[in-house]
């Protein structure tokens, strides 16, 4: 005895499905240029489109500005004094007066100088610029970058047992606007939004498109082999 109670819905959820098979294996076969697959691109189109929007680079640069004047003088410990010597780099380049000692590195200069260096790197790996940090410092430039971030929380936390939160609030916002987006987006290509509307849209009516496609799929195919929601009977008292 056959098990479908409904040929013309199990027709088309079967339909449905196997299209939709085929579908994922042409999204997994590596045509989307660069020996990229489907799934590959859409991921780097939108890390290409949220780093467009993520440029803060000249709010980084106001802050570093409206510290500039100010001294900053204090000992922060790296996990190794070869990340000692790497961060004295950093600051020394900022100009500020610095001792490493061990993992201990003592930083005496401008508060604003020293945010300032920190944007200006960021700038240059944001812009997946490496190559000019490295310049600098004589080590990899995304190293480098990690290092900013690492020391500038060492920093933050000094700064914030000796109650200085205006120091504190102002080391946080470079750190957010600044340090982090370039190492996090370092290497991926900048998209803005406005110049790629037409992709963006295709993208994400195509995810809600497919979602549904599978979901209908389903349906049809449980359907026609008549498993289908029904609310249960109430109990008669």
């Amino acid at each position: 005895m056959s098990v479908v109670r409904n040929k013309k819905t199990f027709s088309i959820g079967i339909g449905l499905l196997l299209s939709f098979v085929l579908v994922y294996v042409g999204m997994m076969s590596p045509n989307f240029g660069n020996g990229r697959n489907g799934l590959e691109y859409a991921d780097d189109m939108f890390n290409s489109l949220s780093k467009g929007s993520a440029y803060f680079i000249d709010e980084a640069q106001q802050v570093a500005d409206s510290q500039k004047g100010k001294n900053l003088n204090l000992t922060i410990k790296a996990s190794s004094p070869e990340d000692a010597e790497k961060w004295g780099k950093l600051y020394t380049k900022a100009g500020a007066a610095v001792t490493v000692k061990e993992t201990s590195v003592t930083i005496d200069g401008d508060y604003g100088k020293i945010l300032g260096a920190a944007v200006a790197d960021s700038d240059f790996m944001y812009h997946n610029d490496s190559k000019s940090v490295e310049s600098k410092y004589g080590y990899d430039g995304r190293e480098a970058t990690y290092n900013w971030n690492s020391s500038l929380k060492k920093i933050e936390a000094t700064l914030k047992a000796k109650s200085q939160f205006q120091e504190v609030f102002q080391v946080t916002k470079v750190q957010q606007k600044a340090v982090e987006p370039a190492y996090n987006y370092y290497g991926v290509e900048i998209k803005k939004v406005s110049e790629n509307k037409a992709s963006l849209v295709f993208l994400l009516t195509f995810y809600l498109i497919y979602t549904m496609w599978y979901g209908f799929g389903l349906f049809y195919l449980f359907d026609g082999l008549g498993i289908v929601v029904a609310k249960p009977k109430k109990k008669e008292a």
